[in-house]
């Protein structure tokens, strides 16, 4: 439910800006942070999967006309932070990687909006590109903030 939410404030905040403004990607992140405490559940990460998919092609009909842009990029992001965490020991994430968990967020927020950059190219994808790149920071350092809160008040 919170990630329909989230999908929804994105596209409410992106239609308030008449498209003009890169919005970062609330949904993508939400479903990453979610990913974060996975327990290796091959169930959770097939929904996960289907979720991303699902997410990125709605985004793709609504805005890019074209299915399959955002979609593919973000199926790889959730591929990519199943894989990453899961080589993580269980003792490993709680510990010592706000780095690896700013990567695997930043990822999130990289690797999709870089496609249509690619079939844009040019100075104009690559503006709208920095610039998203900008607004979504402070999403990702307060999804940061929310993952160490909840893991230092699981561990008391």
């Amino acid at each position: 439910m919170i990630l329909v939410i989230l999908w929804l404030i994105q596209d409410l905040l992106t239609v308030f800006t008449g498209g003009g403004m890169q919005i970062p990607g609330l949904f993508m992140l939400g479903l990453v942070y979610g990913l974060l405490f996975d327990d290796g559940n091959d169930d959770r990460s097939l929904w996960s999967i289907w979720t991303a998919f699902a997410g990125g092609i709605l985004w793709d009909l609504r805005w890019i006309g074209i299915p399959g842009f955002f979609t593919l990029g973000y199926v790889v992001v959730v591929l990519i932070v199943i894989q990453v965490w899961r080589i993580i020991p269980p003792q490993g994430r709680e510990s010592g990687t706000g780095l690896l968990v700013f990567v695997l967020l930043e990822c999130s927020q990289l690797i999709p909006p870089m496609l249509p950059v690619l079939i844009l190219g040019g100075r104009t994808g690559w503006n709208y590109f920095l610039m998203q790149q900008a607004y979504s920071l402070p999403a990702i350092l307060l999804t940061m903030y929310l993952y160490r809160r909840k893991v230092r008040n699981s561990k008391i």
